[in-house]
């Protein structure tokens, strides 16, 4: 994750939002589980702790509570996801980073009709989100 976040901090045309708080986090946490959807993933959340949120020109990863309400990962779930064993973490024009928690993979789906475009294991979480954010 370390060249991710590198690349991230390098580059000023990026809109970064605060560091997450920890009980934002607890509360997020809690409203998934009661919505049925999965726990965010470990290393997702430990991004969130530098970067709760990120958009690029073709991308986002969303964020809990950002300042930005576009990148509200609350909000993009409750509109667009249609599973239980899945959570959206990020998106672009094409497709939504999805986090997968019976395959423990990170996977990109088409928006217009949920085709798998891509998968990434738990491993390679870097590469899922700079997929998504067109690095």
């Amino acid at each position: 994750m370390r060249k991710l976040l590198n690349l991230l901090a390098q580059n000023d045309f990026i809109q970064k939002e605060r560091p997450l708080d920890t009980k934002d986090i607890i509360d997020v946490q809690k409203h998934f589980v009661r919505n049925e959807l999965p726990f965010l993933p470990k290393m997702f959340i430990d991004f969130l702790k530098i970067y709760n949120g990120v958009k690029t020109e073709g991308g986002a990863v969303f964020g809990i509570f950002p300042d930005d309400q576009s990148l509200d990962i609350l909000d993009t779930n409750a509109r667009y996801n249609r599973t239980t064993n899945q959570v959206i973490l990020g998106a672009d024009d094409f497709a939504f980073l999805v986090y997968d928690d019976l395959q423990k993979k990170y996977l990109l789906l088409d928006r217009t009709d949920g085709l798998e475009l891509d998968d990434f294991l738990e491993t390679e979480f870097s590469s899922a989100i700079m997929s998504v954010l067109h690095f």
